[in-house]
């Protein structure tokens, strides 16, 4: 059975905490500057994937959920502010996400890049990304389940992108395999 666009976001959420867990080690390590203790080219991975799949497929989702909900439902004011928030978070992301990425194919093609910058980038990253994770989760998904309608989730599945997830899905993609496989190591 397949799953529902609201599992569907909750599994990306979960997905994506569970990368920026270990951006967070990672940059923790860069900060120390311990020898040897960061992969820059695995942060530049979890980078590119946090560029990919979101804003290629996890967003879209999103605002396709939004789209129905607005053909359907009045949002009421406050819930229209977060909304804009979201969105307004979605650009910011996604900016911070390019700038830390041209950082990372610098520093790995011997360009000098200051430690400390790349770190600060980084950790800005890392807690705006989680806020916004945390304010779907805490906001807009549960408003959303509580007010749709299954006439309104059916009309989501219709318009929904169909795509896998790069890293997550069933068929993980060539340049996600290390990485997943790290992943799955640090859970057992």
């Amino acid at each position: 059975m397949s799953k529902s666009p609201l599992e569907e976001i909750h599994d990306d959420h979960r997905h994506m905490a569970v990368l920026l867990e270990l951006l967070s080690s990672d940059m923790a390590a860069l900060r120390e500057d311990l020898e040897g203790a960061v992969d820059l080219e695995r942060v530049r991975q979890i980078m590119d994937y946090f560029s990919g799949y979101p804003d290629r497929i996890h967003h879209p989702r999103e605002e396709t959920m939004l789209e129905v909900f607005l053909e359907r439902h009045a949002l009421s004011e406050a819930m229209e502010d977060t909304w804009k928030r979201v969105r307004a978070q979605h650009a910011t992301l996604h900016q911070l996400t390019r700038g830390v990425l041209e950082m990372l194919d610098a520093a790995t093609h011997d360009v000098a890049v200051p430690r400390e910058h790349l770190v600060e980038c980084l950790q800005d990253f890392i807690v705006r990304q989680r806020e916004h994770l945390d304010m779907e989760e805490r906001e807009i998904l549960p408003y959303l389940e509580k007010t749709m309608d299954d006439g309104d989730w059916r009309e989501v599945n219709t318009r929904m992108p169909n795509s896998v997830d790069p890293m997550f899905g069933e068929q993980i993609e060539t340049e996600y395999r290390e990485l997943y496989r790290l992943l799955k190591n640090r859970k057992t």
